[in-house]
């Protein structure tokens, strides 16, 4: 029926109808190649965040040897700080008290020997300052190795067996014995070799004289002169600082300060220490007729 009605109209209508047809095939023909065309355009058009985003990789797990965190500040250390004065042989004629601070060279190496033994390890004043600041962790059994005056017998003994056994000296120094070339004292140039081979080199004042009841000018003299000298000569800003023969007051202090001094040492019998008490942080007097045993003994009693 449908192809005799198409037969039976006029002819220009079919033509129309058709020529419509197809029309609309070339069209949708279009349209459906124009839109796979230009998908790809689209998608590079895409703005950044809407582009595919790589997986956010699982956070790596701690090494097991990975350094710790740091520790809270602790209150207090127990720390030996151990006082020398002389390495040598008292002379023939030596008074008591100087027989009291001299520690031969045989038996200083022979003390040497039992903290290495023993499991000691020598550490800096500076290692105390940051272990009470910042809770930076100690060996397990610290101690550390003073030594007054700067005597010359410093550099001759006790600075080569230092050395030899591997420890760290803290070697306090009187500027103007050096000033002024006493031959019983160590030279400039002795100074930077030990400064330069690790040793600390810190103040111990200008003249050795009693700094208690002085003017201001007076202890600016004695305290700032040292820290400039031996800042010069060595290249390190000494920041502690040993009393003269242990004497000090409270004005001493406050121009130590003032000076930006982290803590100070004095002859006073002690080991534990604080930042409260940095100015005067006590030691352990290492005596000169005192035996081996008695040298272990004096530690040993720290550690219980």
């Amino acid at each position: 029926m449908e192809g005799t009605a198409a037969r039976n109209l006029p002819l220009p209508i079919i033509t129309r109808m058709r020529l419509v047809a197809g029309c609309v095939r070339v069209l949708v023909s279009a349209l459906l190649a124009g839109a796979c065309m230009a998908a790809p355009v689209l998608a590079a058009r895409l703005p950044p965040e809407d582009e595919p985003r790589p997986p956010i990789p699982s956070p790596t797990p701690a090494r097991p040897d990975a350094a710790p965190l740091p520790m809270r500040p602790p209150k207090s250390a127990r720390v030996p700080i151990l006082m020398y004065h002389y390495i040598s042989a008292p002379p023939p004629n030596a008074d008591r008290l100087r027989v009291n601070l001299s520690v031969t060279p045989e038996a200083f190496e022979r003390q040497l020997q039992y903290l290495q033994a023993n499991g000691y390890t020598t550490i800096r004043l500076y290692d105390l300052h940051a272990h009470l600041t910042t809770g930076r962790p100690l060996p397990r059994k610290p101690i550390i190795l003073t030594f007054d005056d700067g005597y010359r017998d410093h550099y001759e003994h006790a600075f080569p067996l230092l050395k030899k056994y591997g420890m760290h000296g803290t070697f306090f120094i009187t500027t103007d014995f050096i000033n002024f070339g006493n031959p019983n004292h160590l030279t400039w140039e002795m100074v930077k070799e030990m400064a330069a081979a690790g040793m600390d080199i810190e103040s111990h004042a200008r003249t050795h004289r009693d700094l208690r009841k002085r003017s201001f000018q007076f202890l600016v003299w004695e305290i700032l002169g040292p820290i400039e000298q031996i800042t010069a000569h060595t290249g390190k800003r000494p920041r502690f600082f040993c009393y003269p023969s242990g004497r000090y007051d409270e004005a001493v202090i406050r121009v130590l300060r003032s000076v930006e001094t982290w803590g100070a040492v004095t002859t006073e019998h002690g080991y534990v220490h604080t930042l409260a008490n940095a100015m005067t942080w006590r030691r352990l007097r290492v005596h000169g007729p005192a035996t081996l045993e008695q040298f272990a003994r004096m530690l040993e009693q720290i550690q219980q």
